[in-house]
């Protein structure tokens, strides 16, 4: 009777797993992401470590990644890239800033001070403008964000995914797998008498 149940609830986590990875594309669209990385290097202080150098590129990187969803930020990739459809962005302020941080992120690899920009957008090409757009703005006006500190330098030019990155389907069938599994256990547990 245990093995029966435990069958079932893999039978059942299978099954919601499956239903995640299909139902997906119809709550959230497909989404390619391109993927671009900056070199941020504070300028020379003298008698300044290079540990300390270091980190100093780090914060750098991780205060303009913040900046980077910023609705100042988007008005300046929009105006410098011909590539960038600008339709795509609502003209609603809320509604622009809310869709532009879906469609950029931005990180810091850690303890560097790599910082790795990627787009989101249902058109291949559009991820890879968006993203080259980025990275442009900052190699060319980074310091109007990071008050004339470093230098930023393009390492890694922008790159479109094969496959759609959004949503994350292997994530999602693991969710609903154990979502699933999880809620047939309880379901199917022994009652007490």
């Amino acid at each position: 009777m245990a093995h029966r149940s435990f069958g079932t609830s893999i039978f059942f986590g299978i099954v919601v797993g499956l239903l995640a990875m299909i139902l997906a594309p119809i709550v959230s669209p497909l989404k390619y992401g391109a993927q671009a990385r900056v070199l941020v290097t504070p300028h020379a202080i003298p008698g300044v470590d290079p540990y300390t150098s270091s980190k100093a590129a780090e914060r750098i990187a991780q205060n303009v990644a913040q900046i980077v969803g910023t609705s100042e930020f988007f008005n300046r990739v929009i105006s410098v890239s011909v590539g960038v459809d600008g339709n795509y962005f609502p003209k609603d302020e809320l509604t622009r800033r809310k869709l532009w941080n879906q469609t950029i992120e931005a990180s810091v690899v850690y303890n560097t001070g790599i910082l790795q920009i990627t787009a989101y957008h249902p058109d291949k090409q559009q991820a890879e403008a968006i993203a080259t757009a980025v990275s442009y703005v900052l190699t060319q006006a980074g310091n109007d964000f990071a008050v004339n500190a470093a230098d930023f330098r393009l390492i890694d030019r922008a790159i479109g995914s094969k496959y759609p990155s959004k949503p994350n389907f292997p994530a999602l069938g693991v969710g609903g797998f154990l979502a699933g599994t999880a809620l047939s256990l309880l379901y199917l547990r022994p009652k007490k008498r």
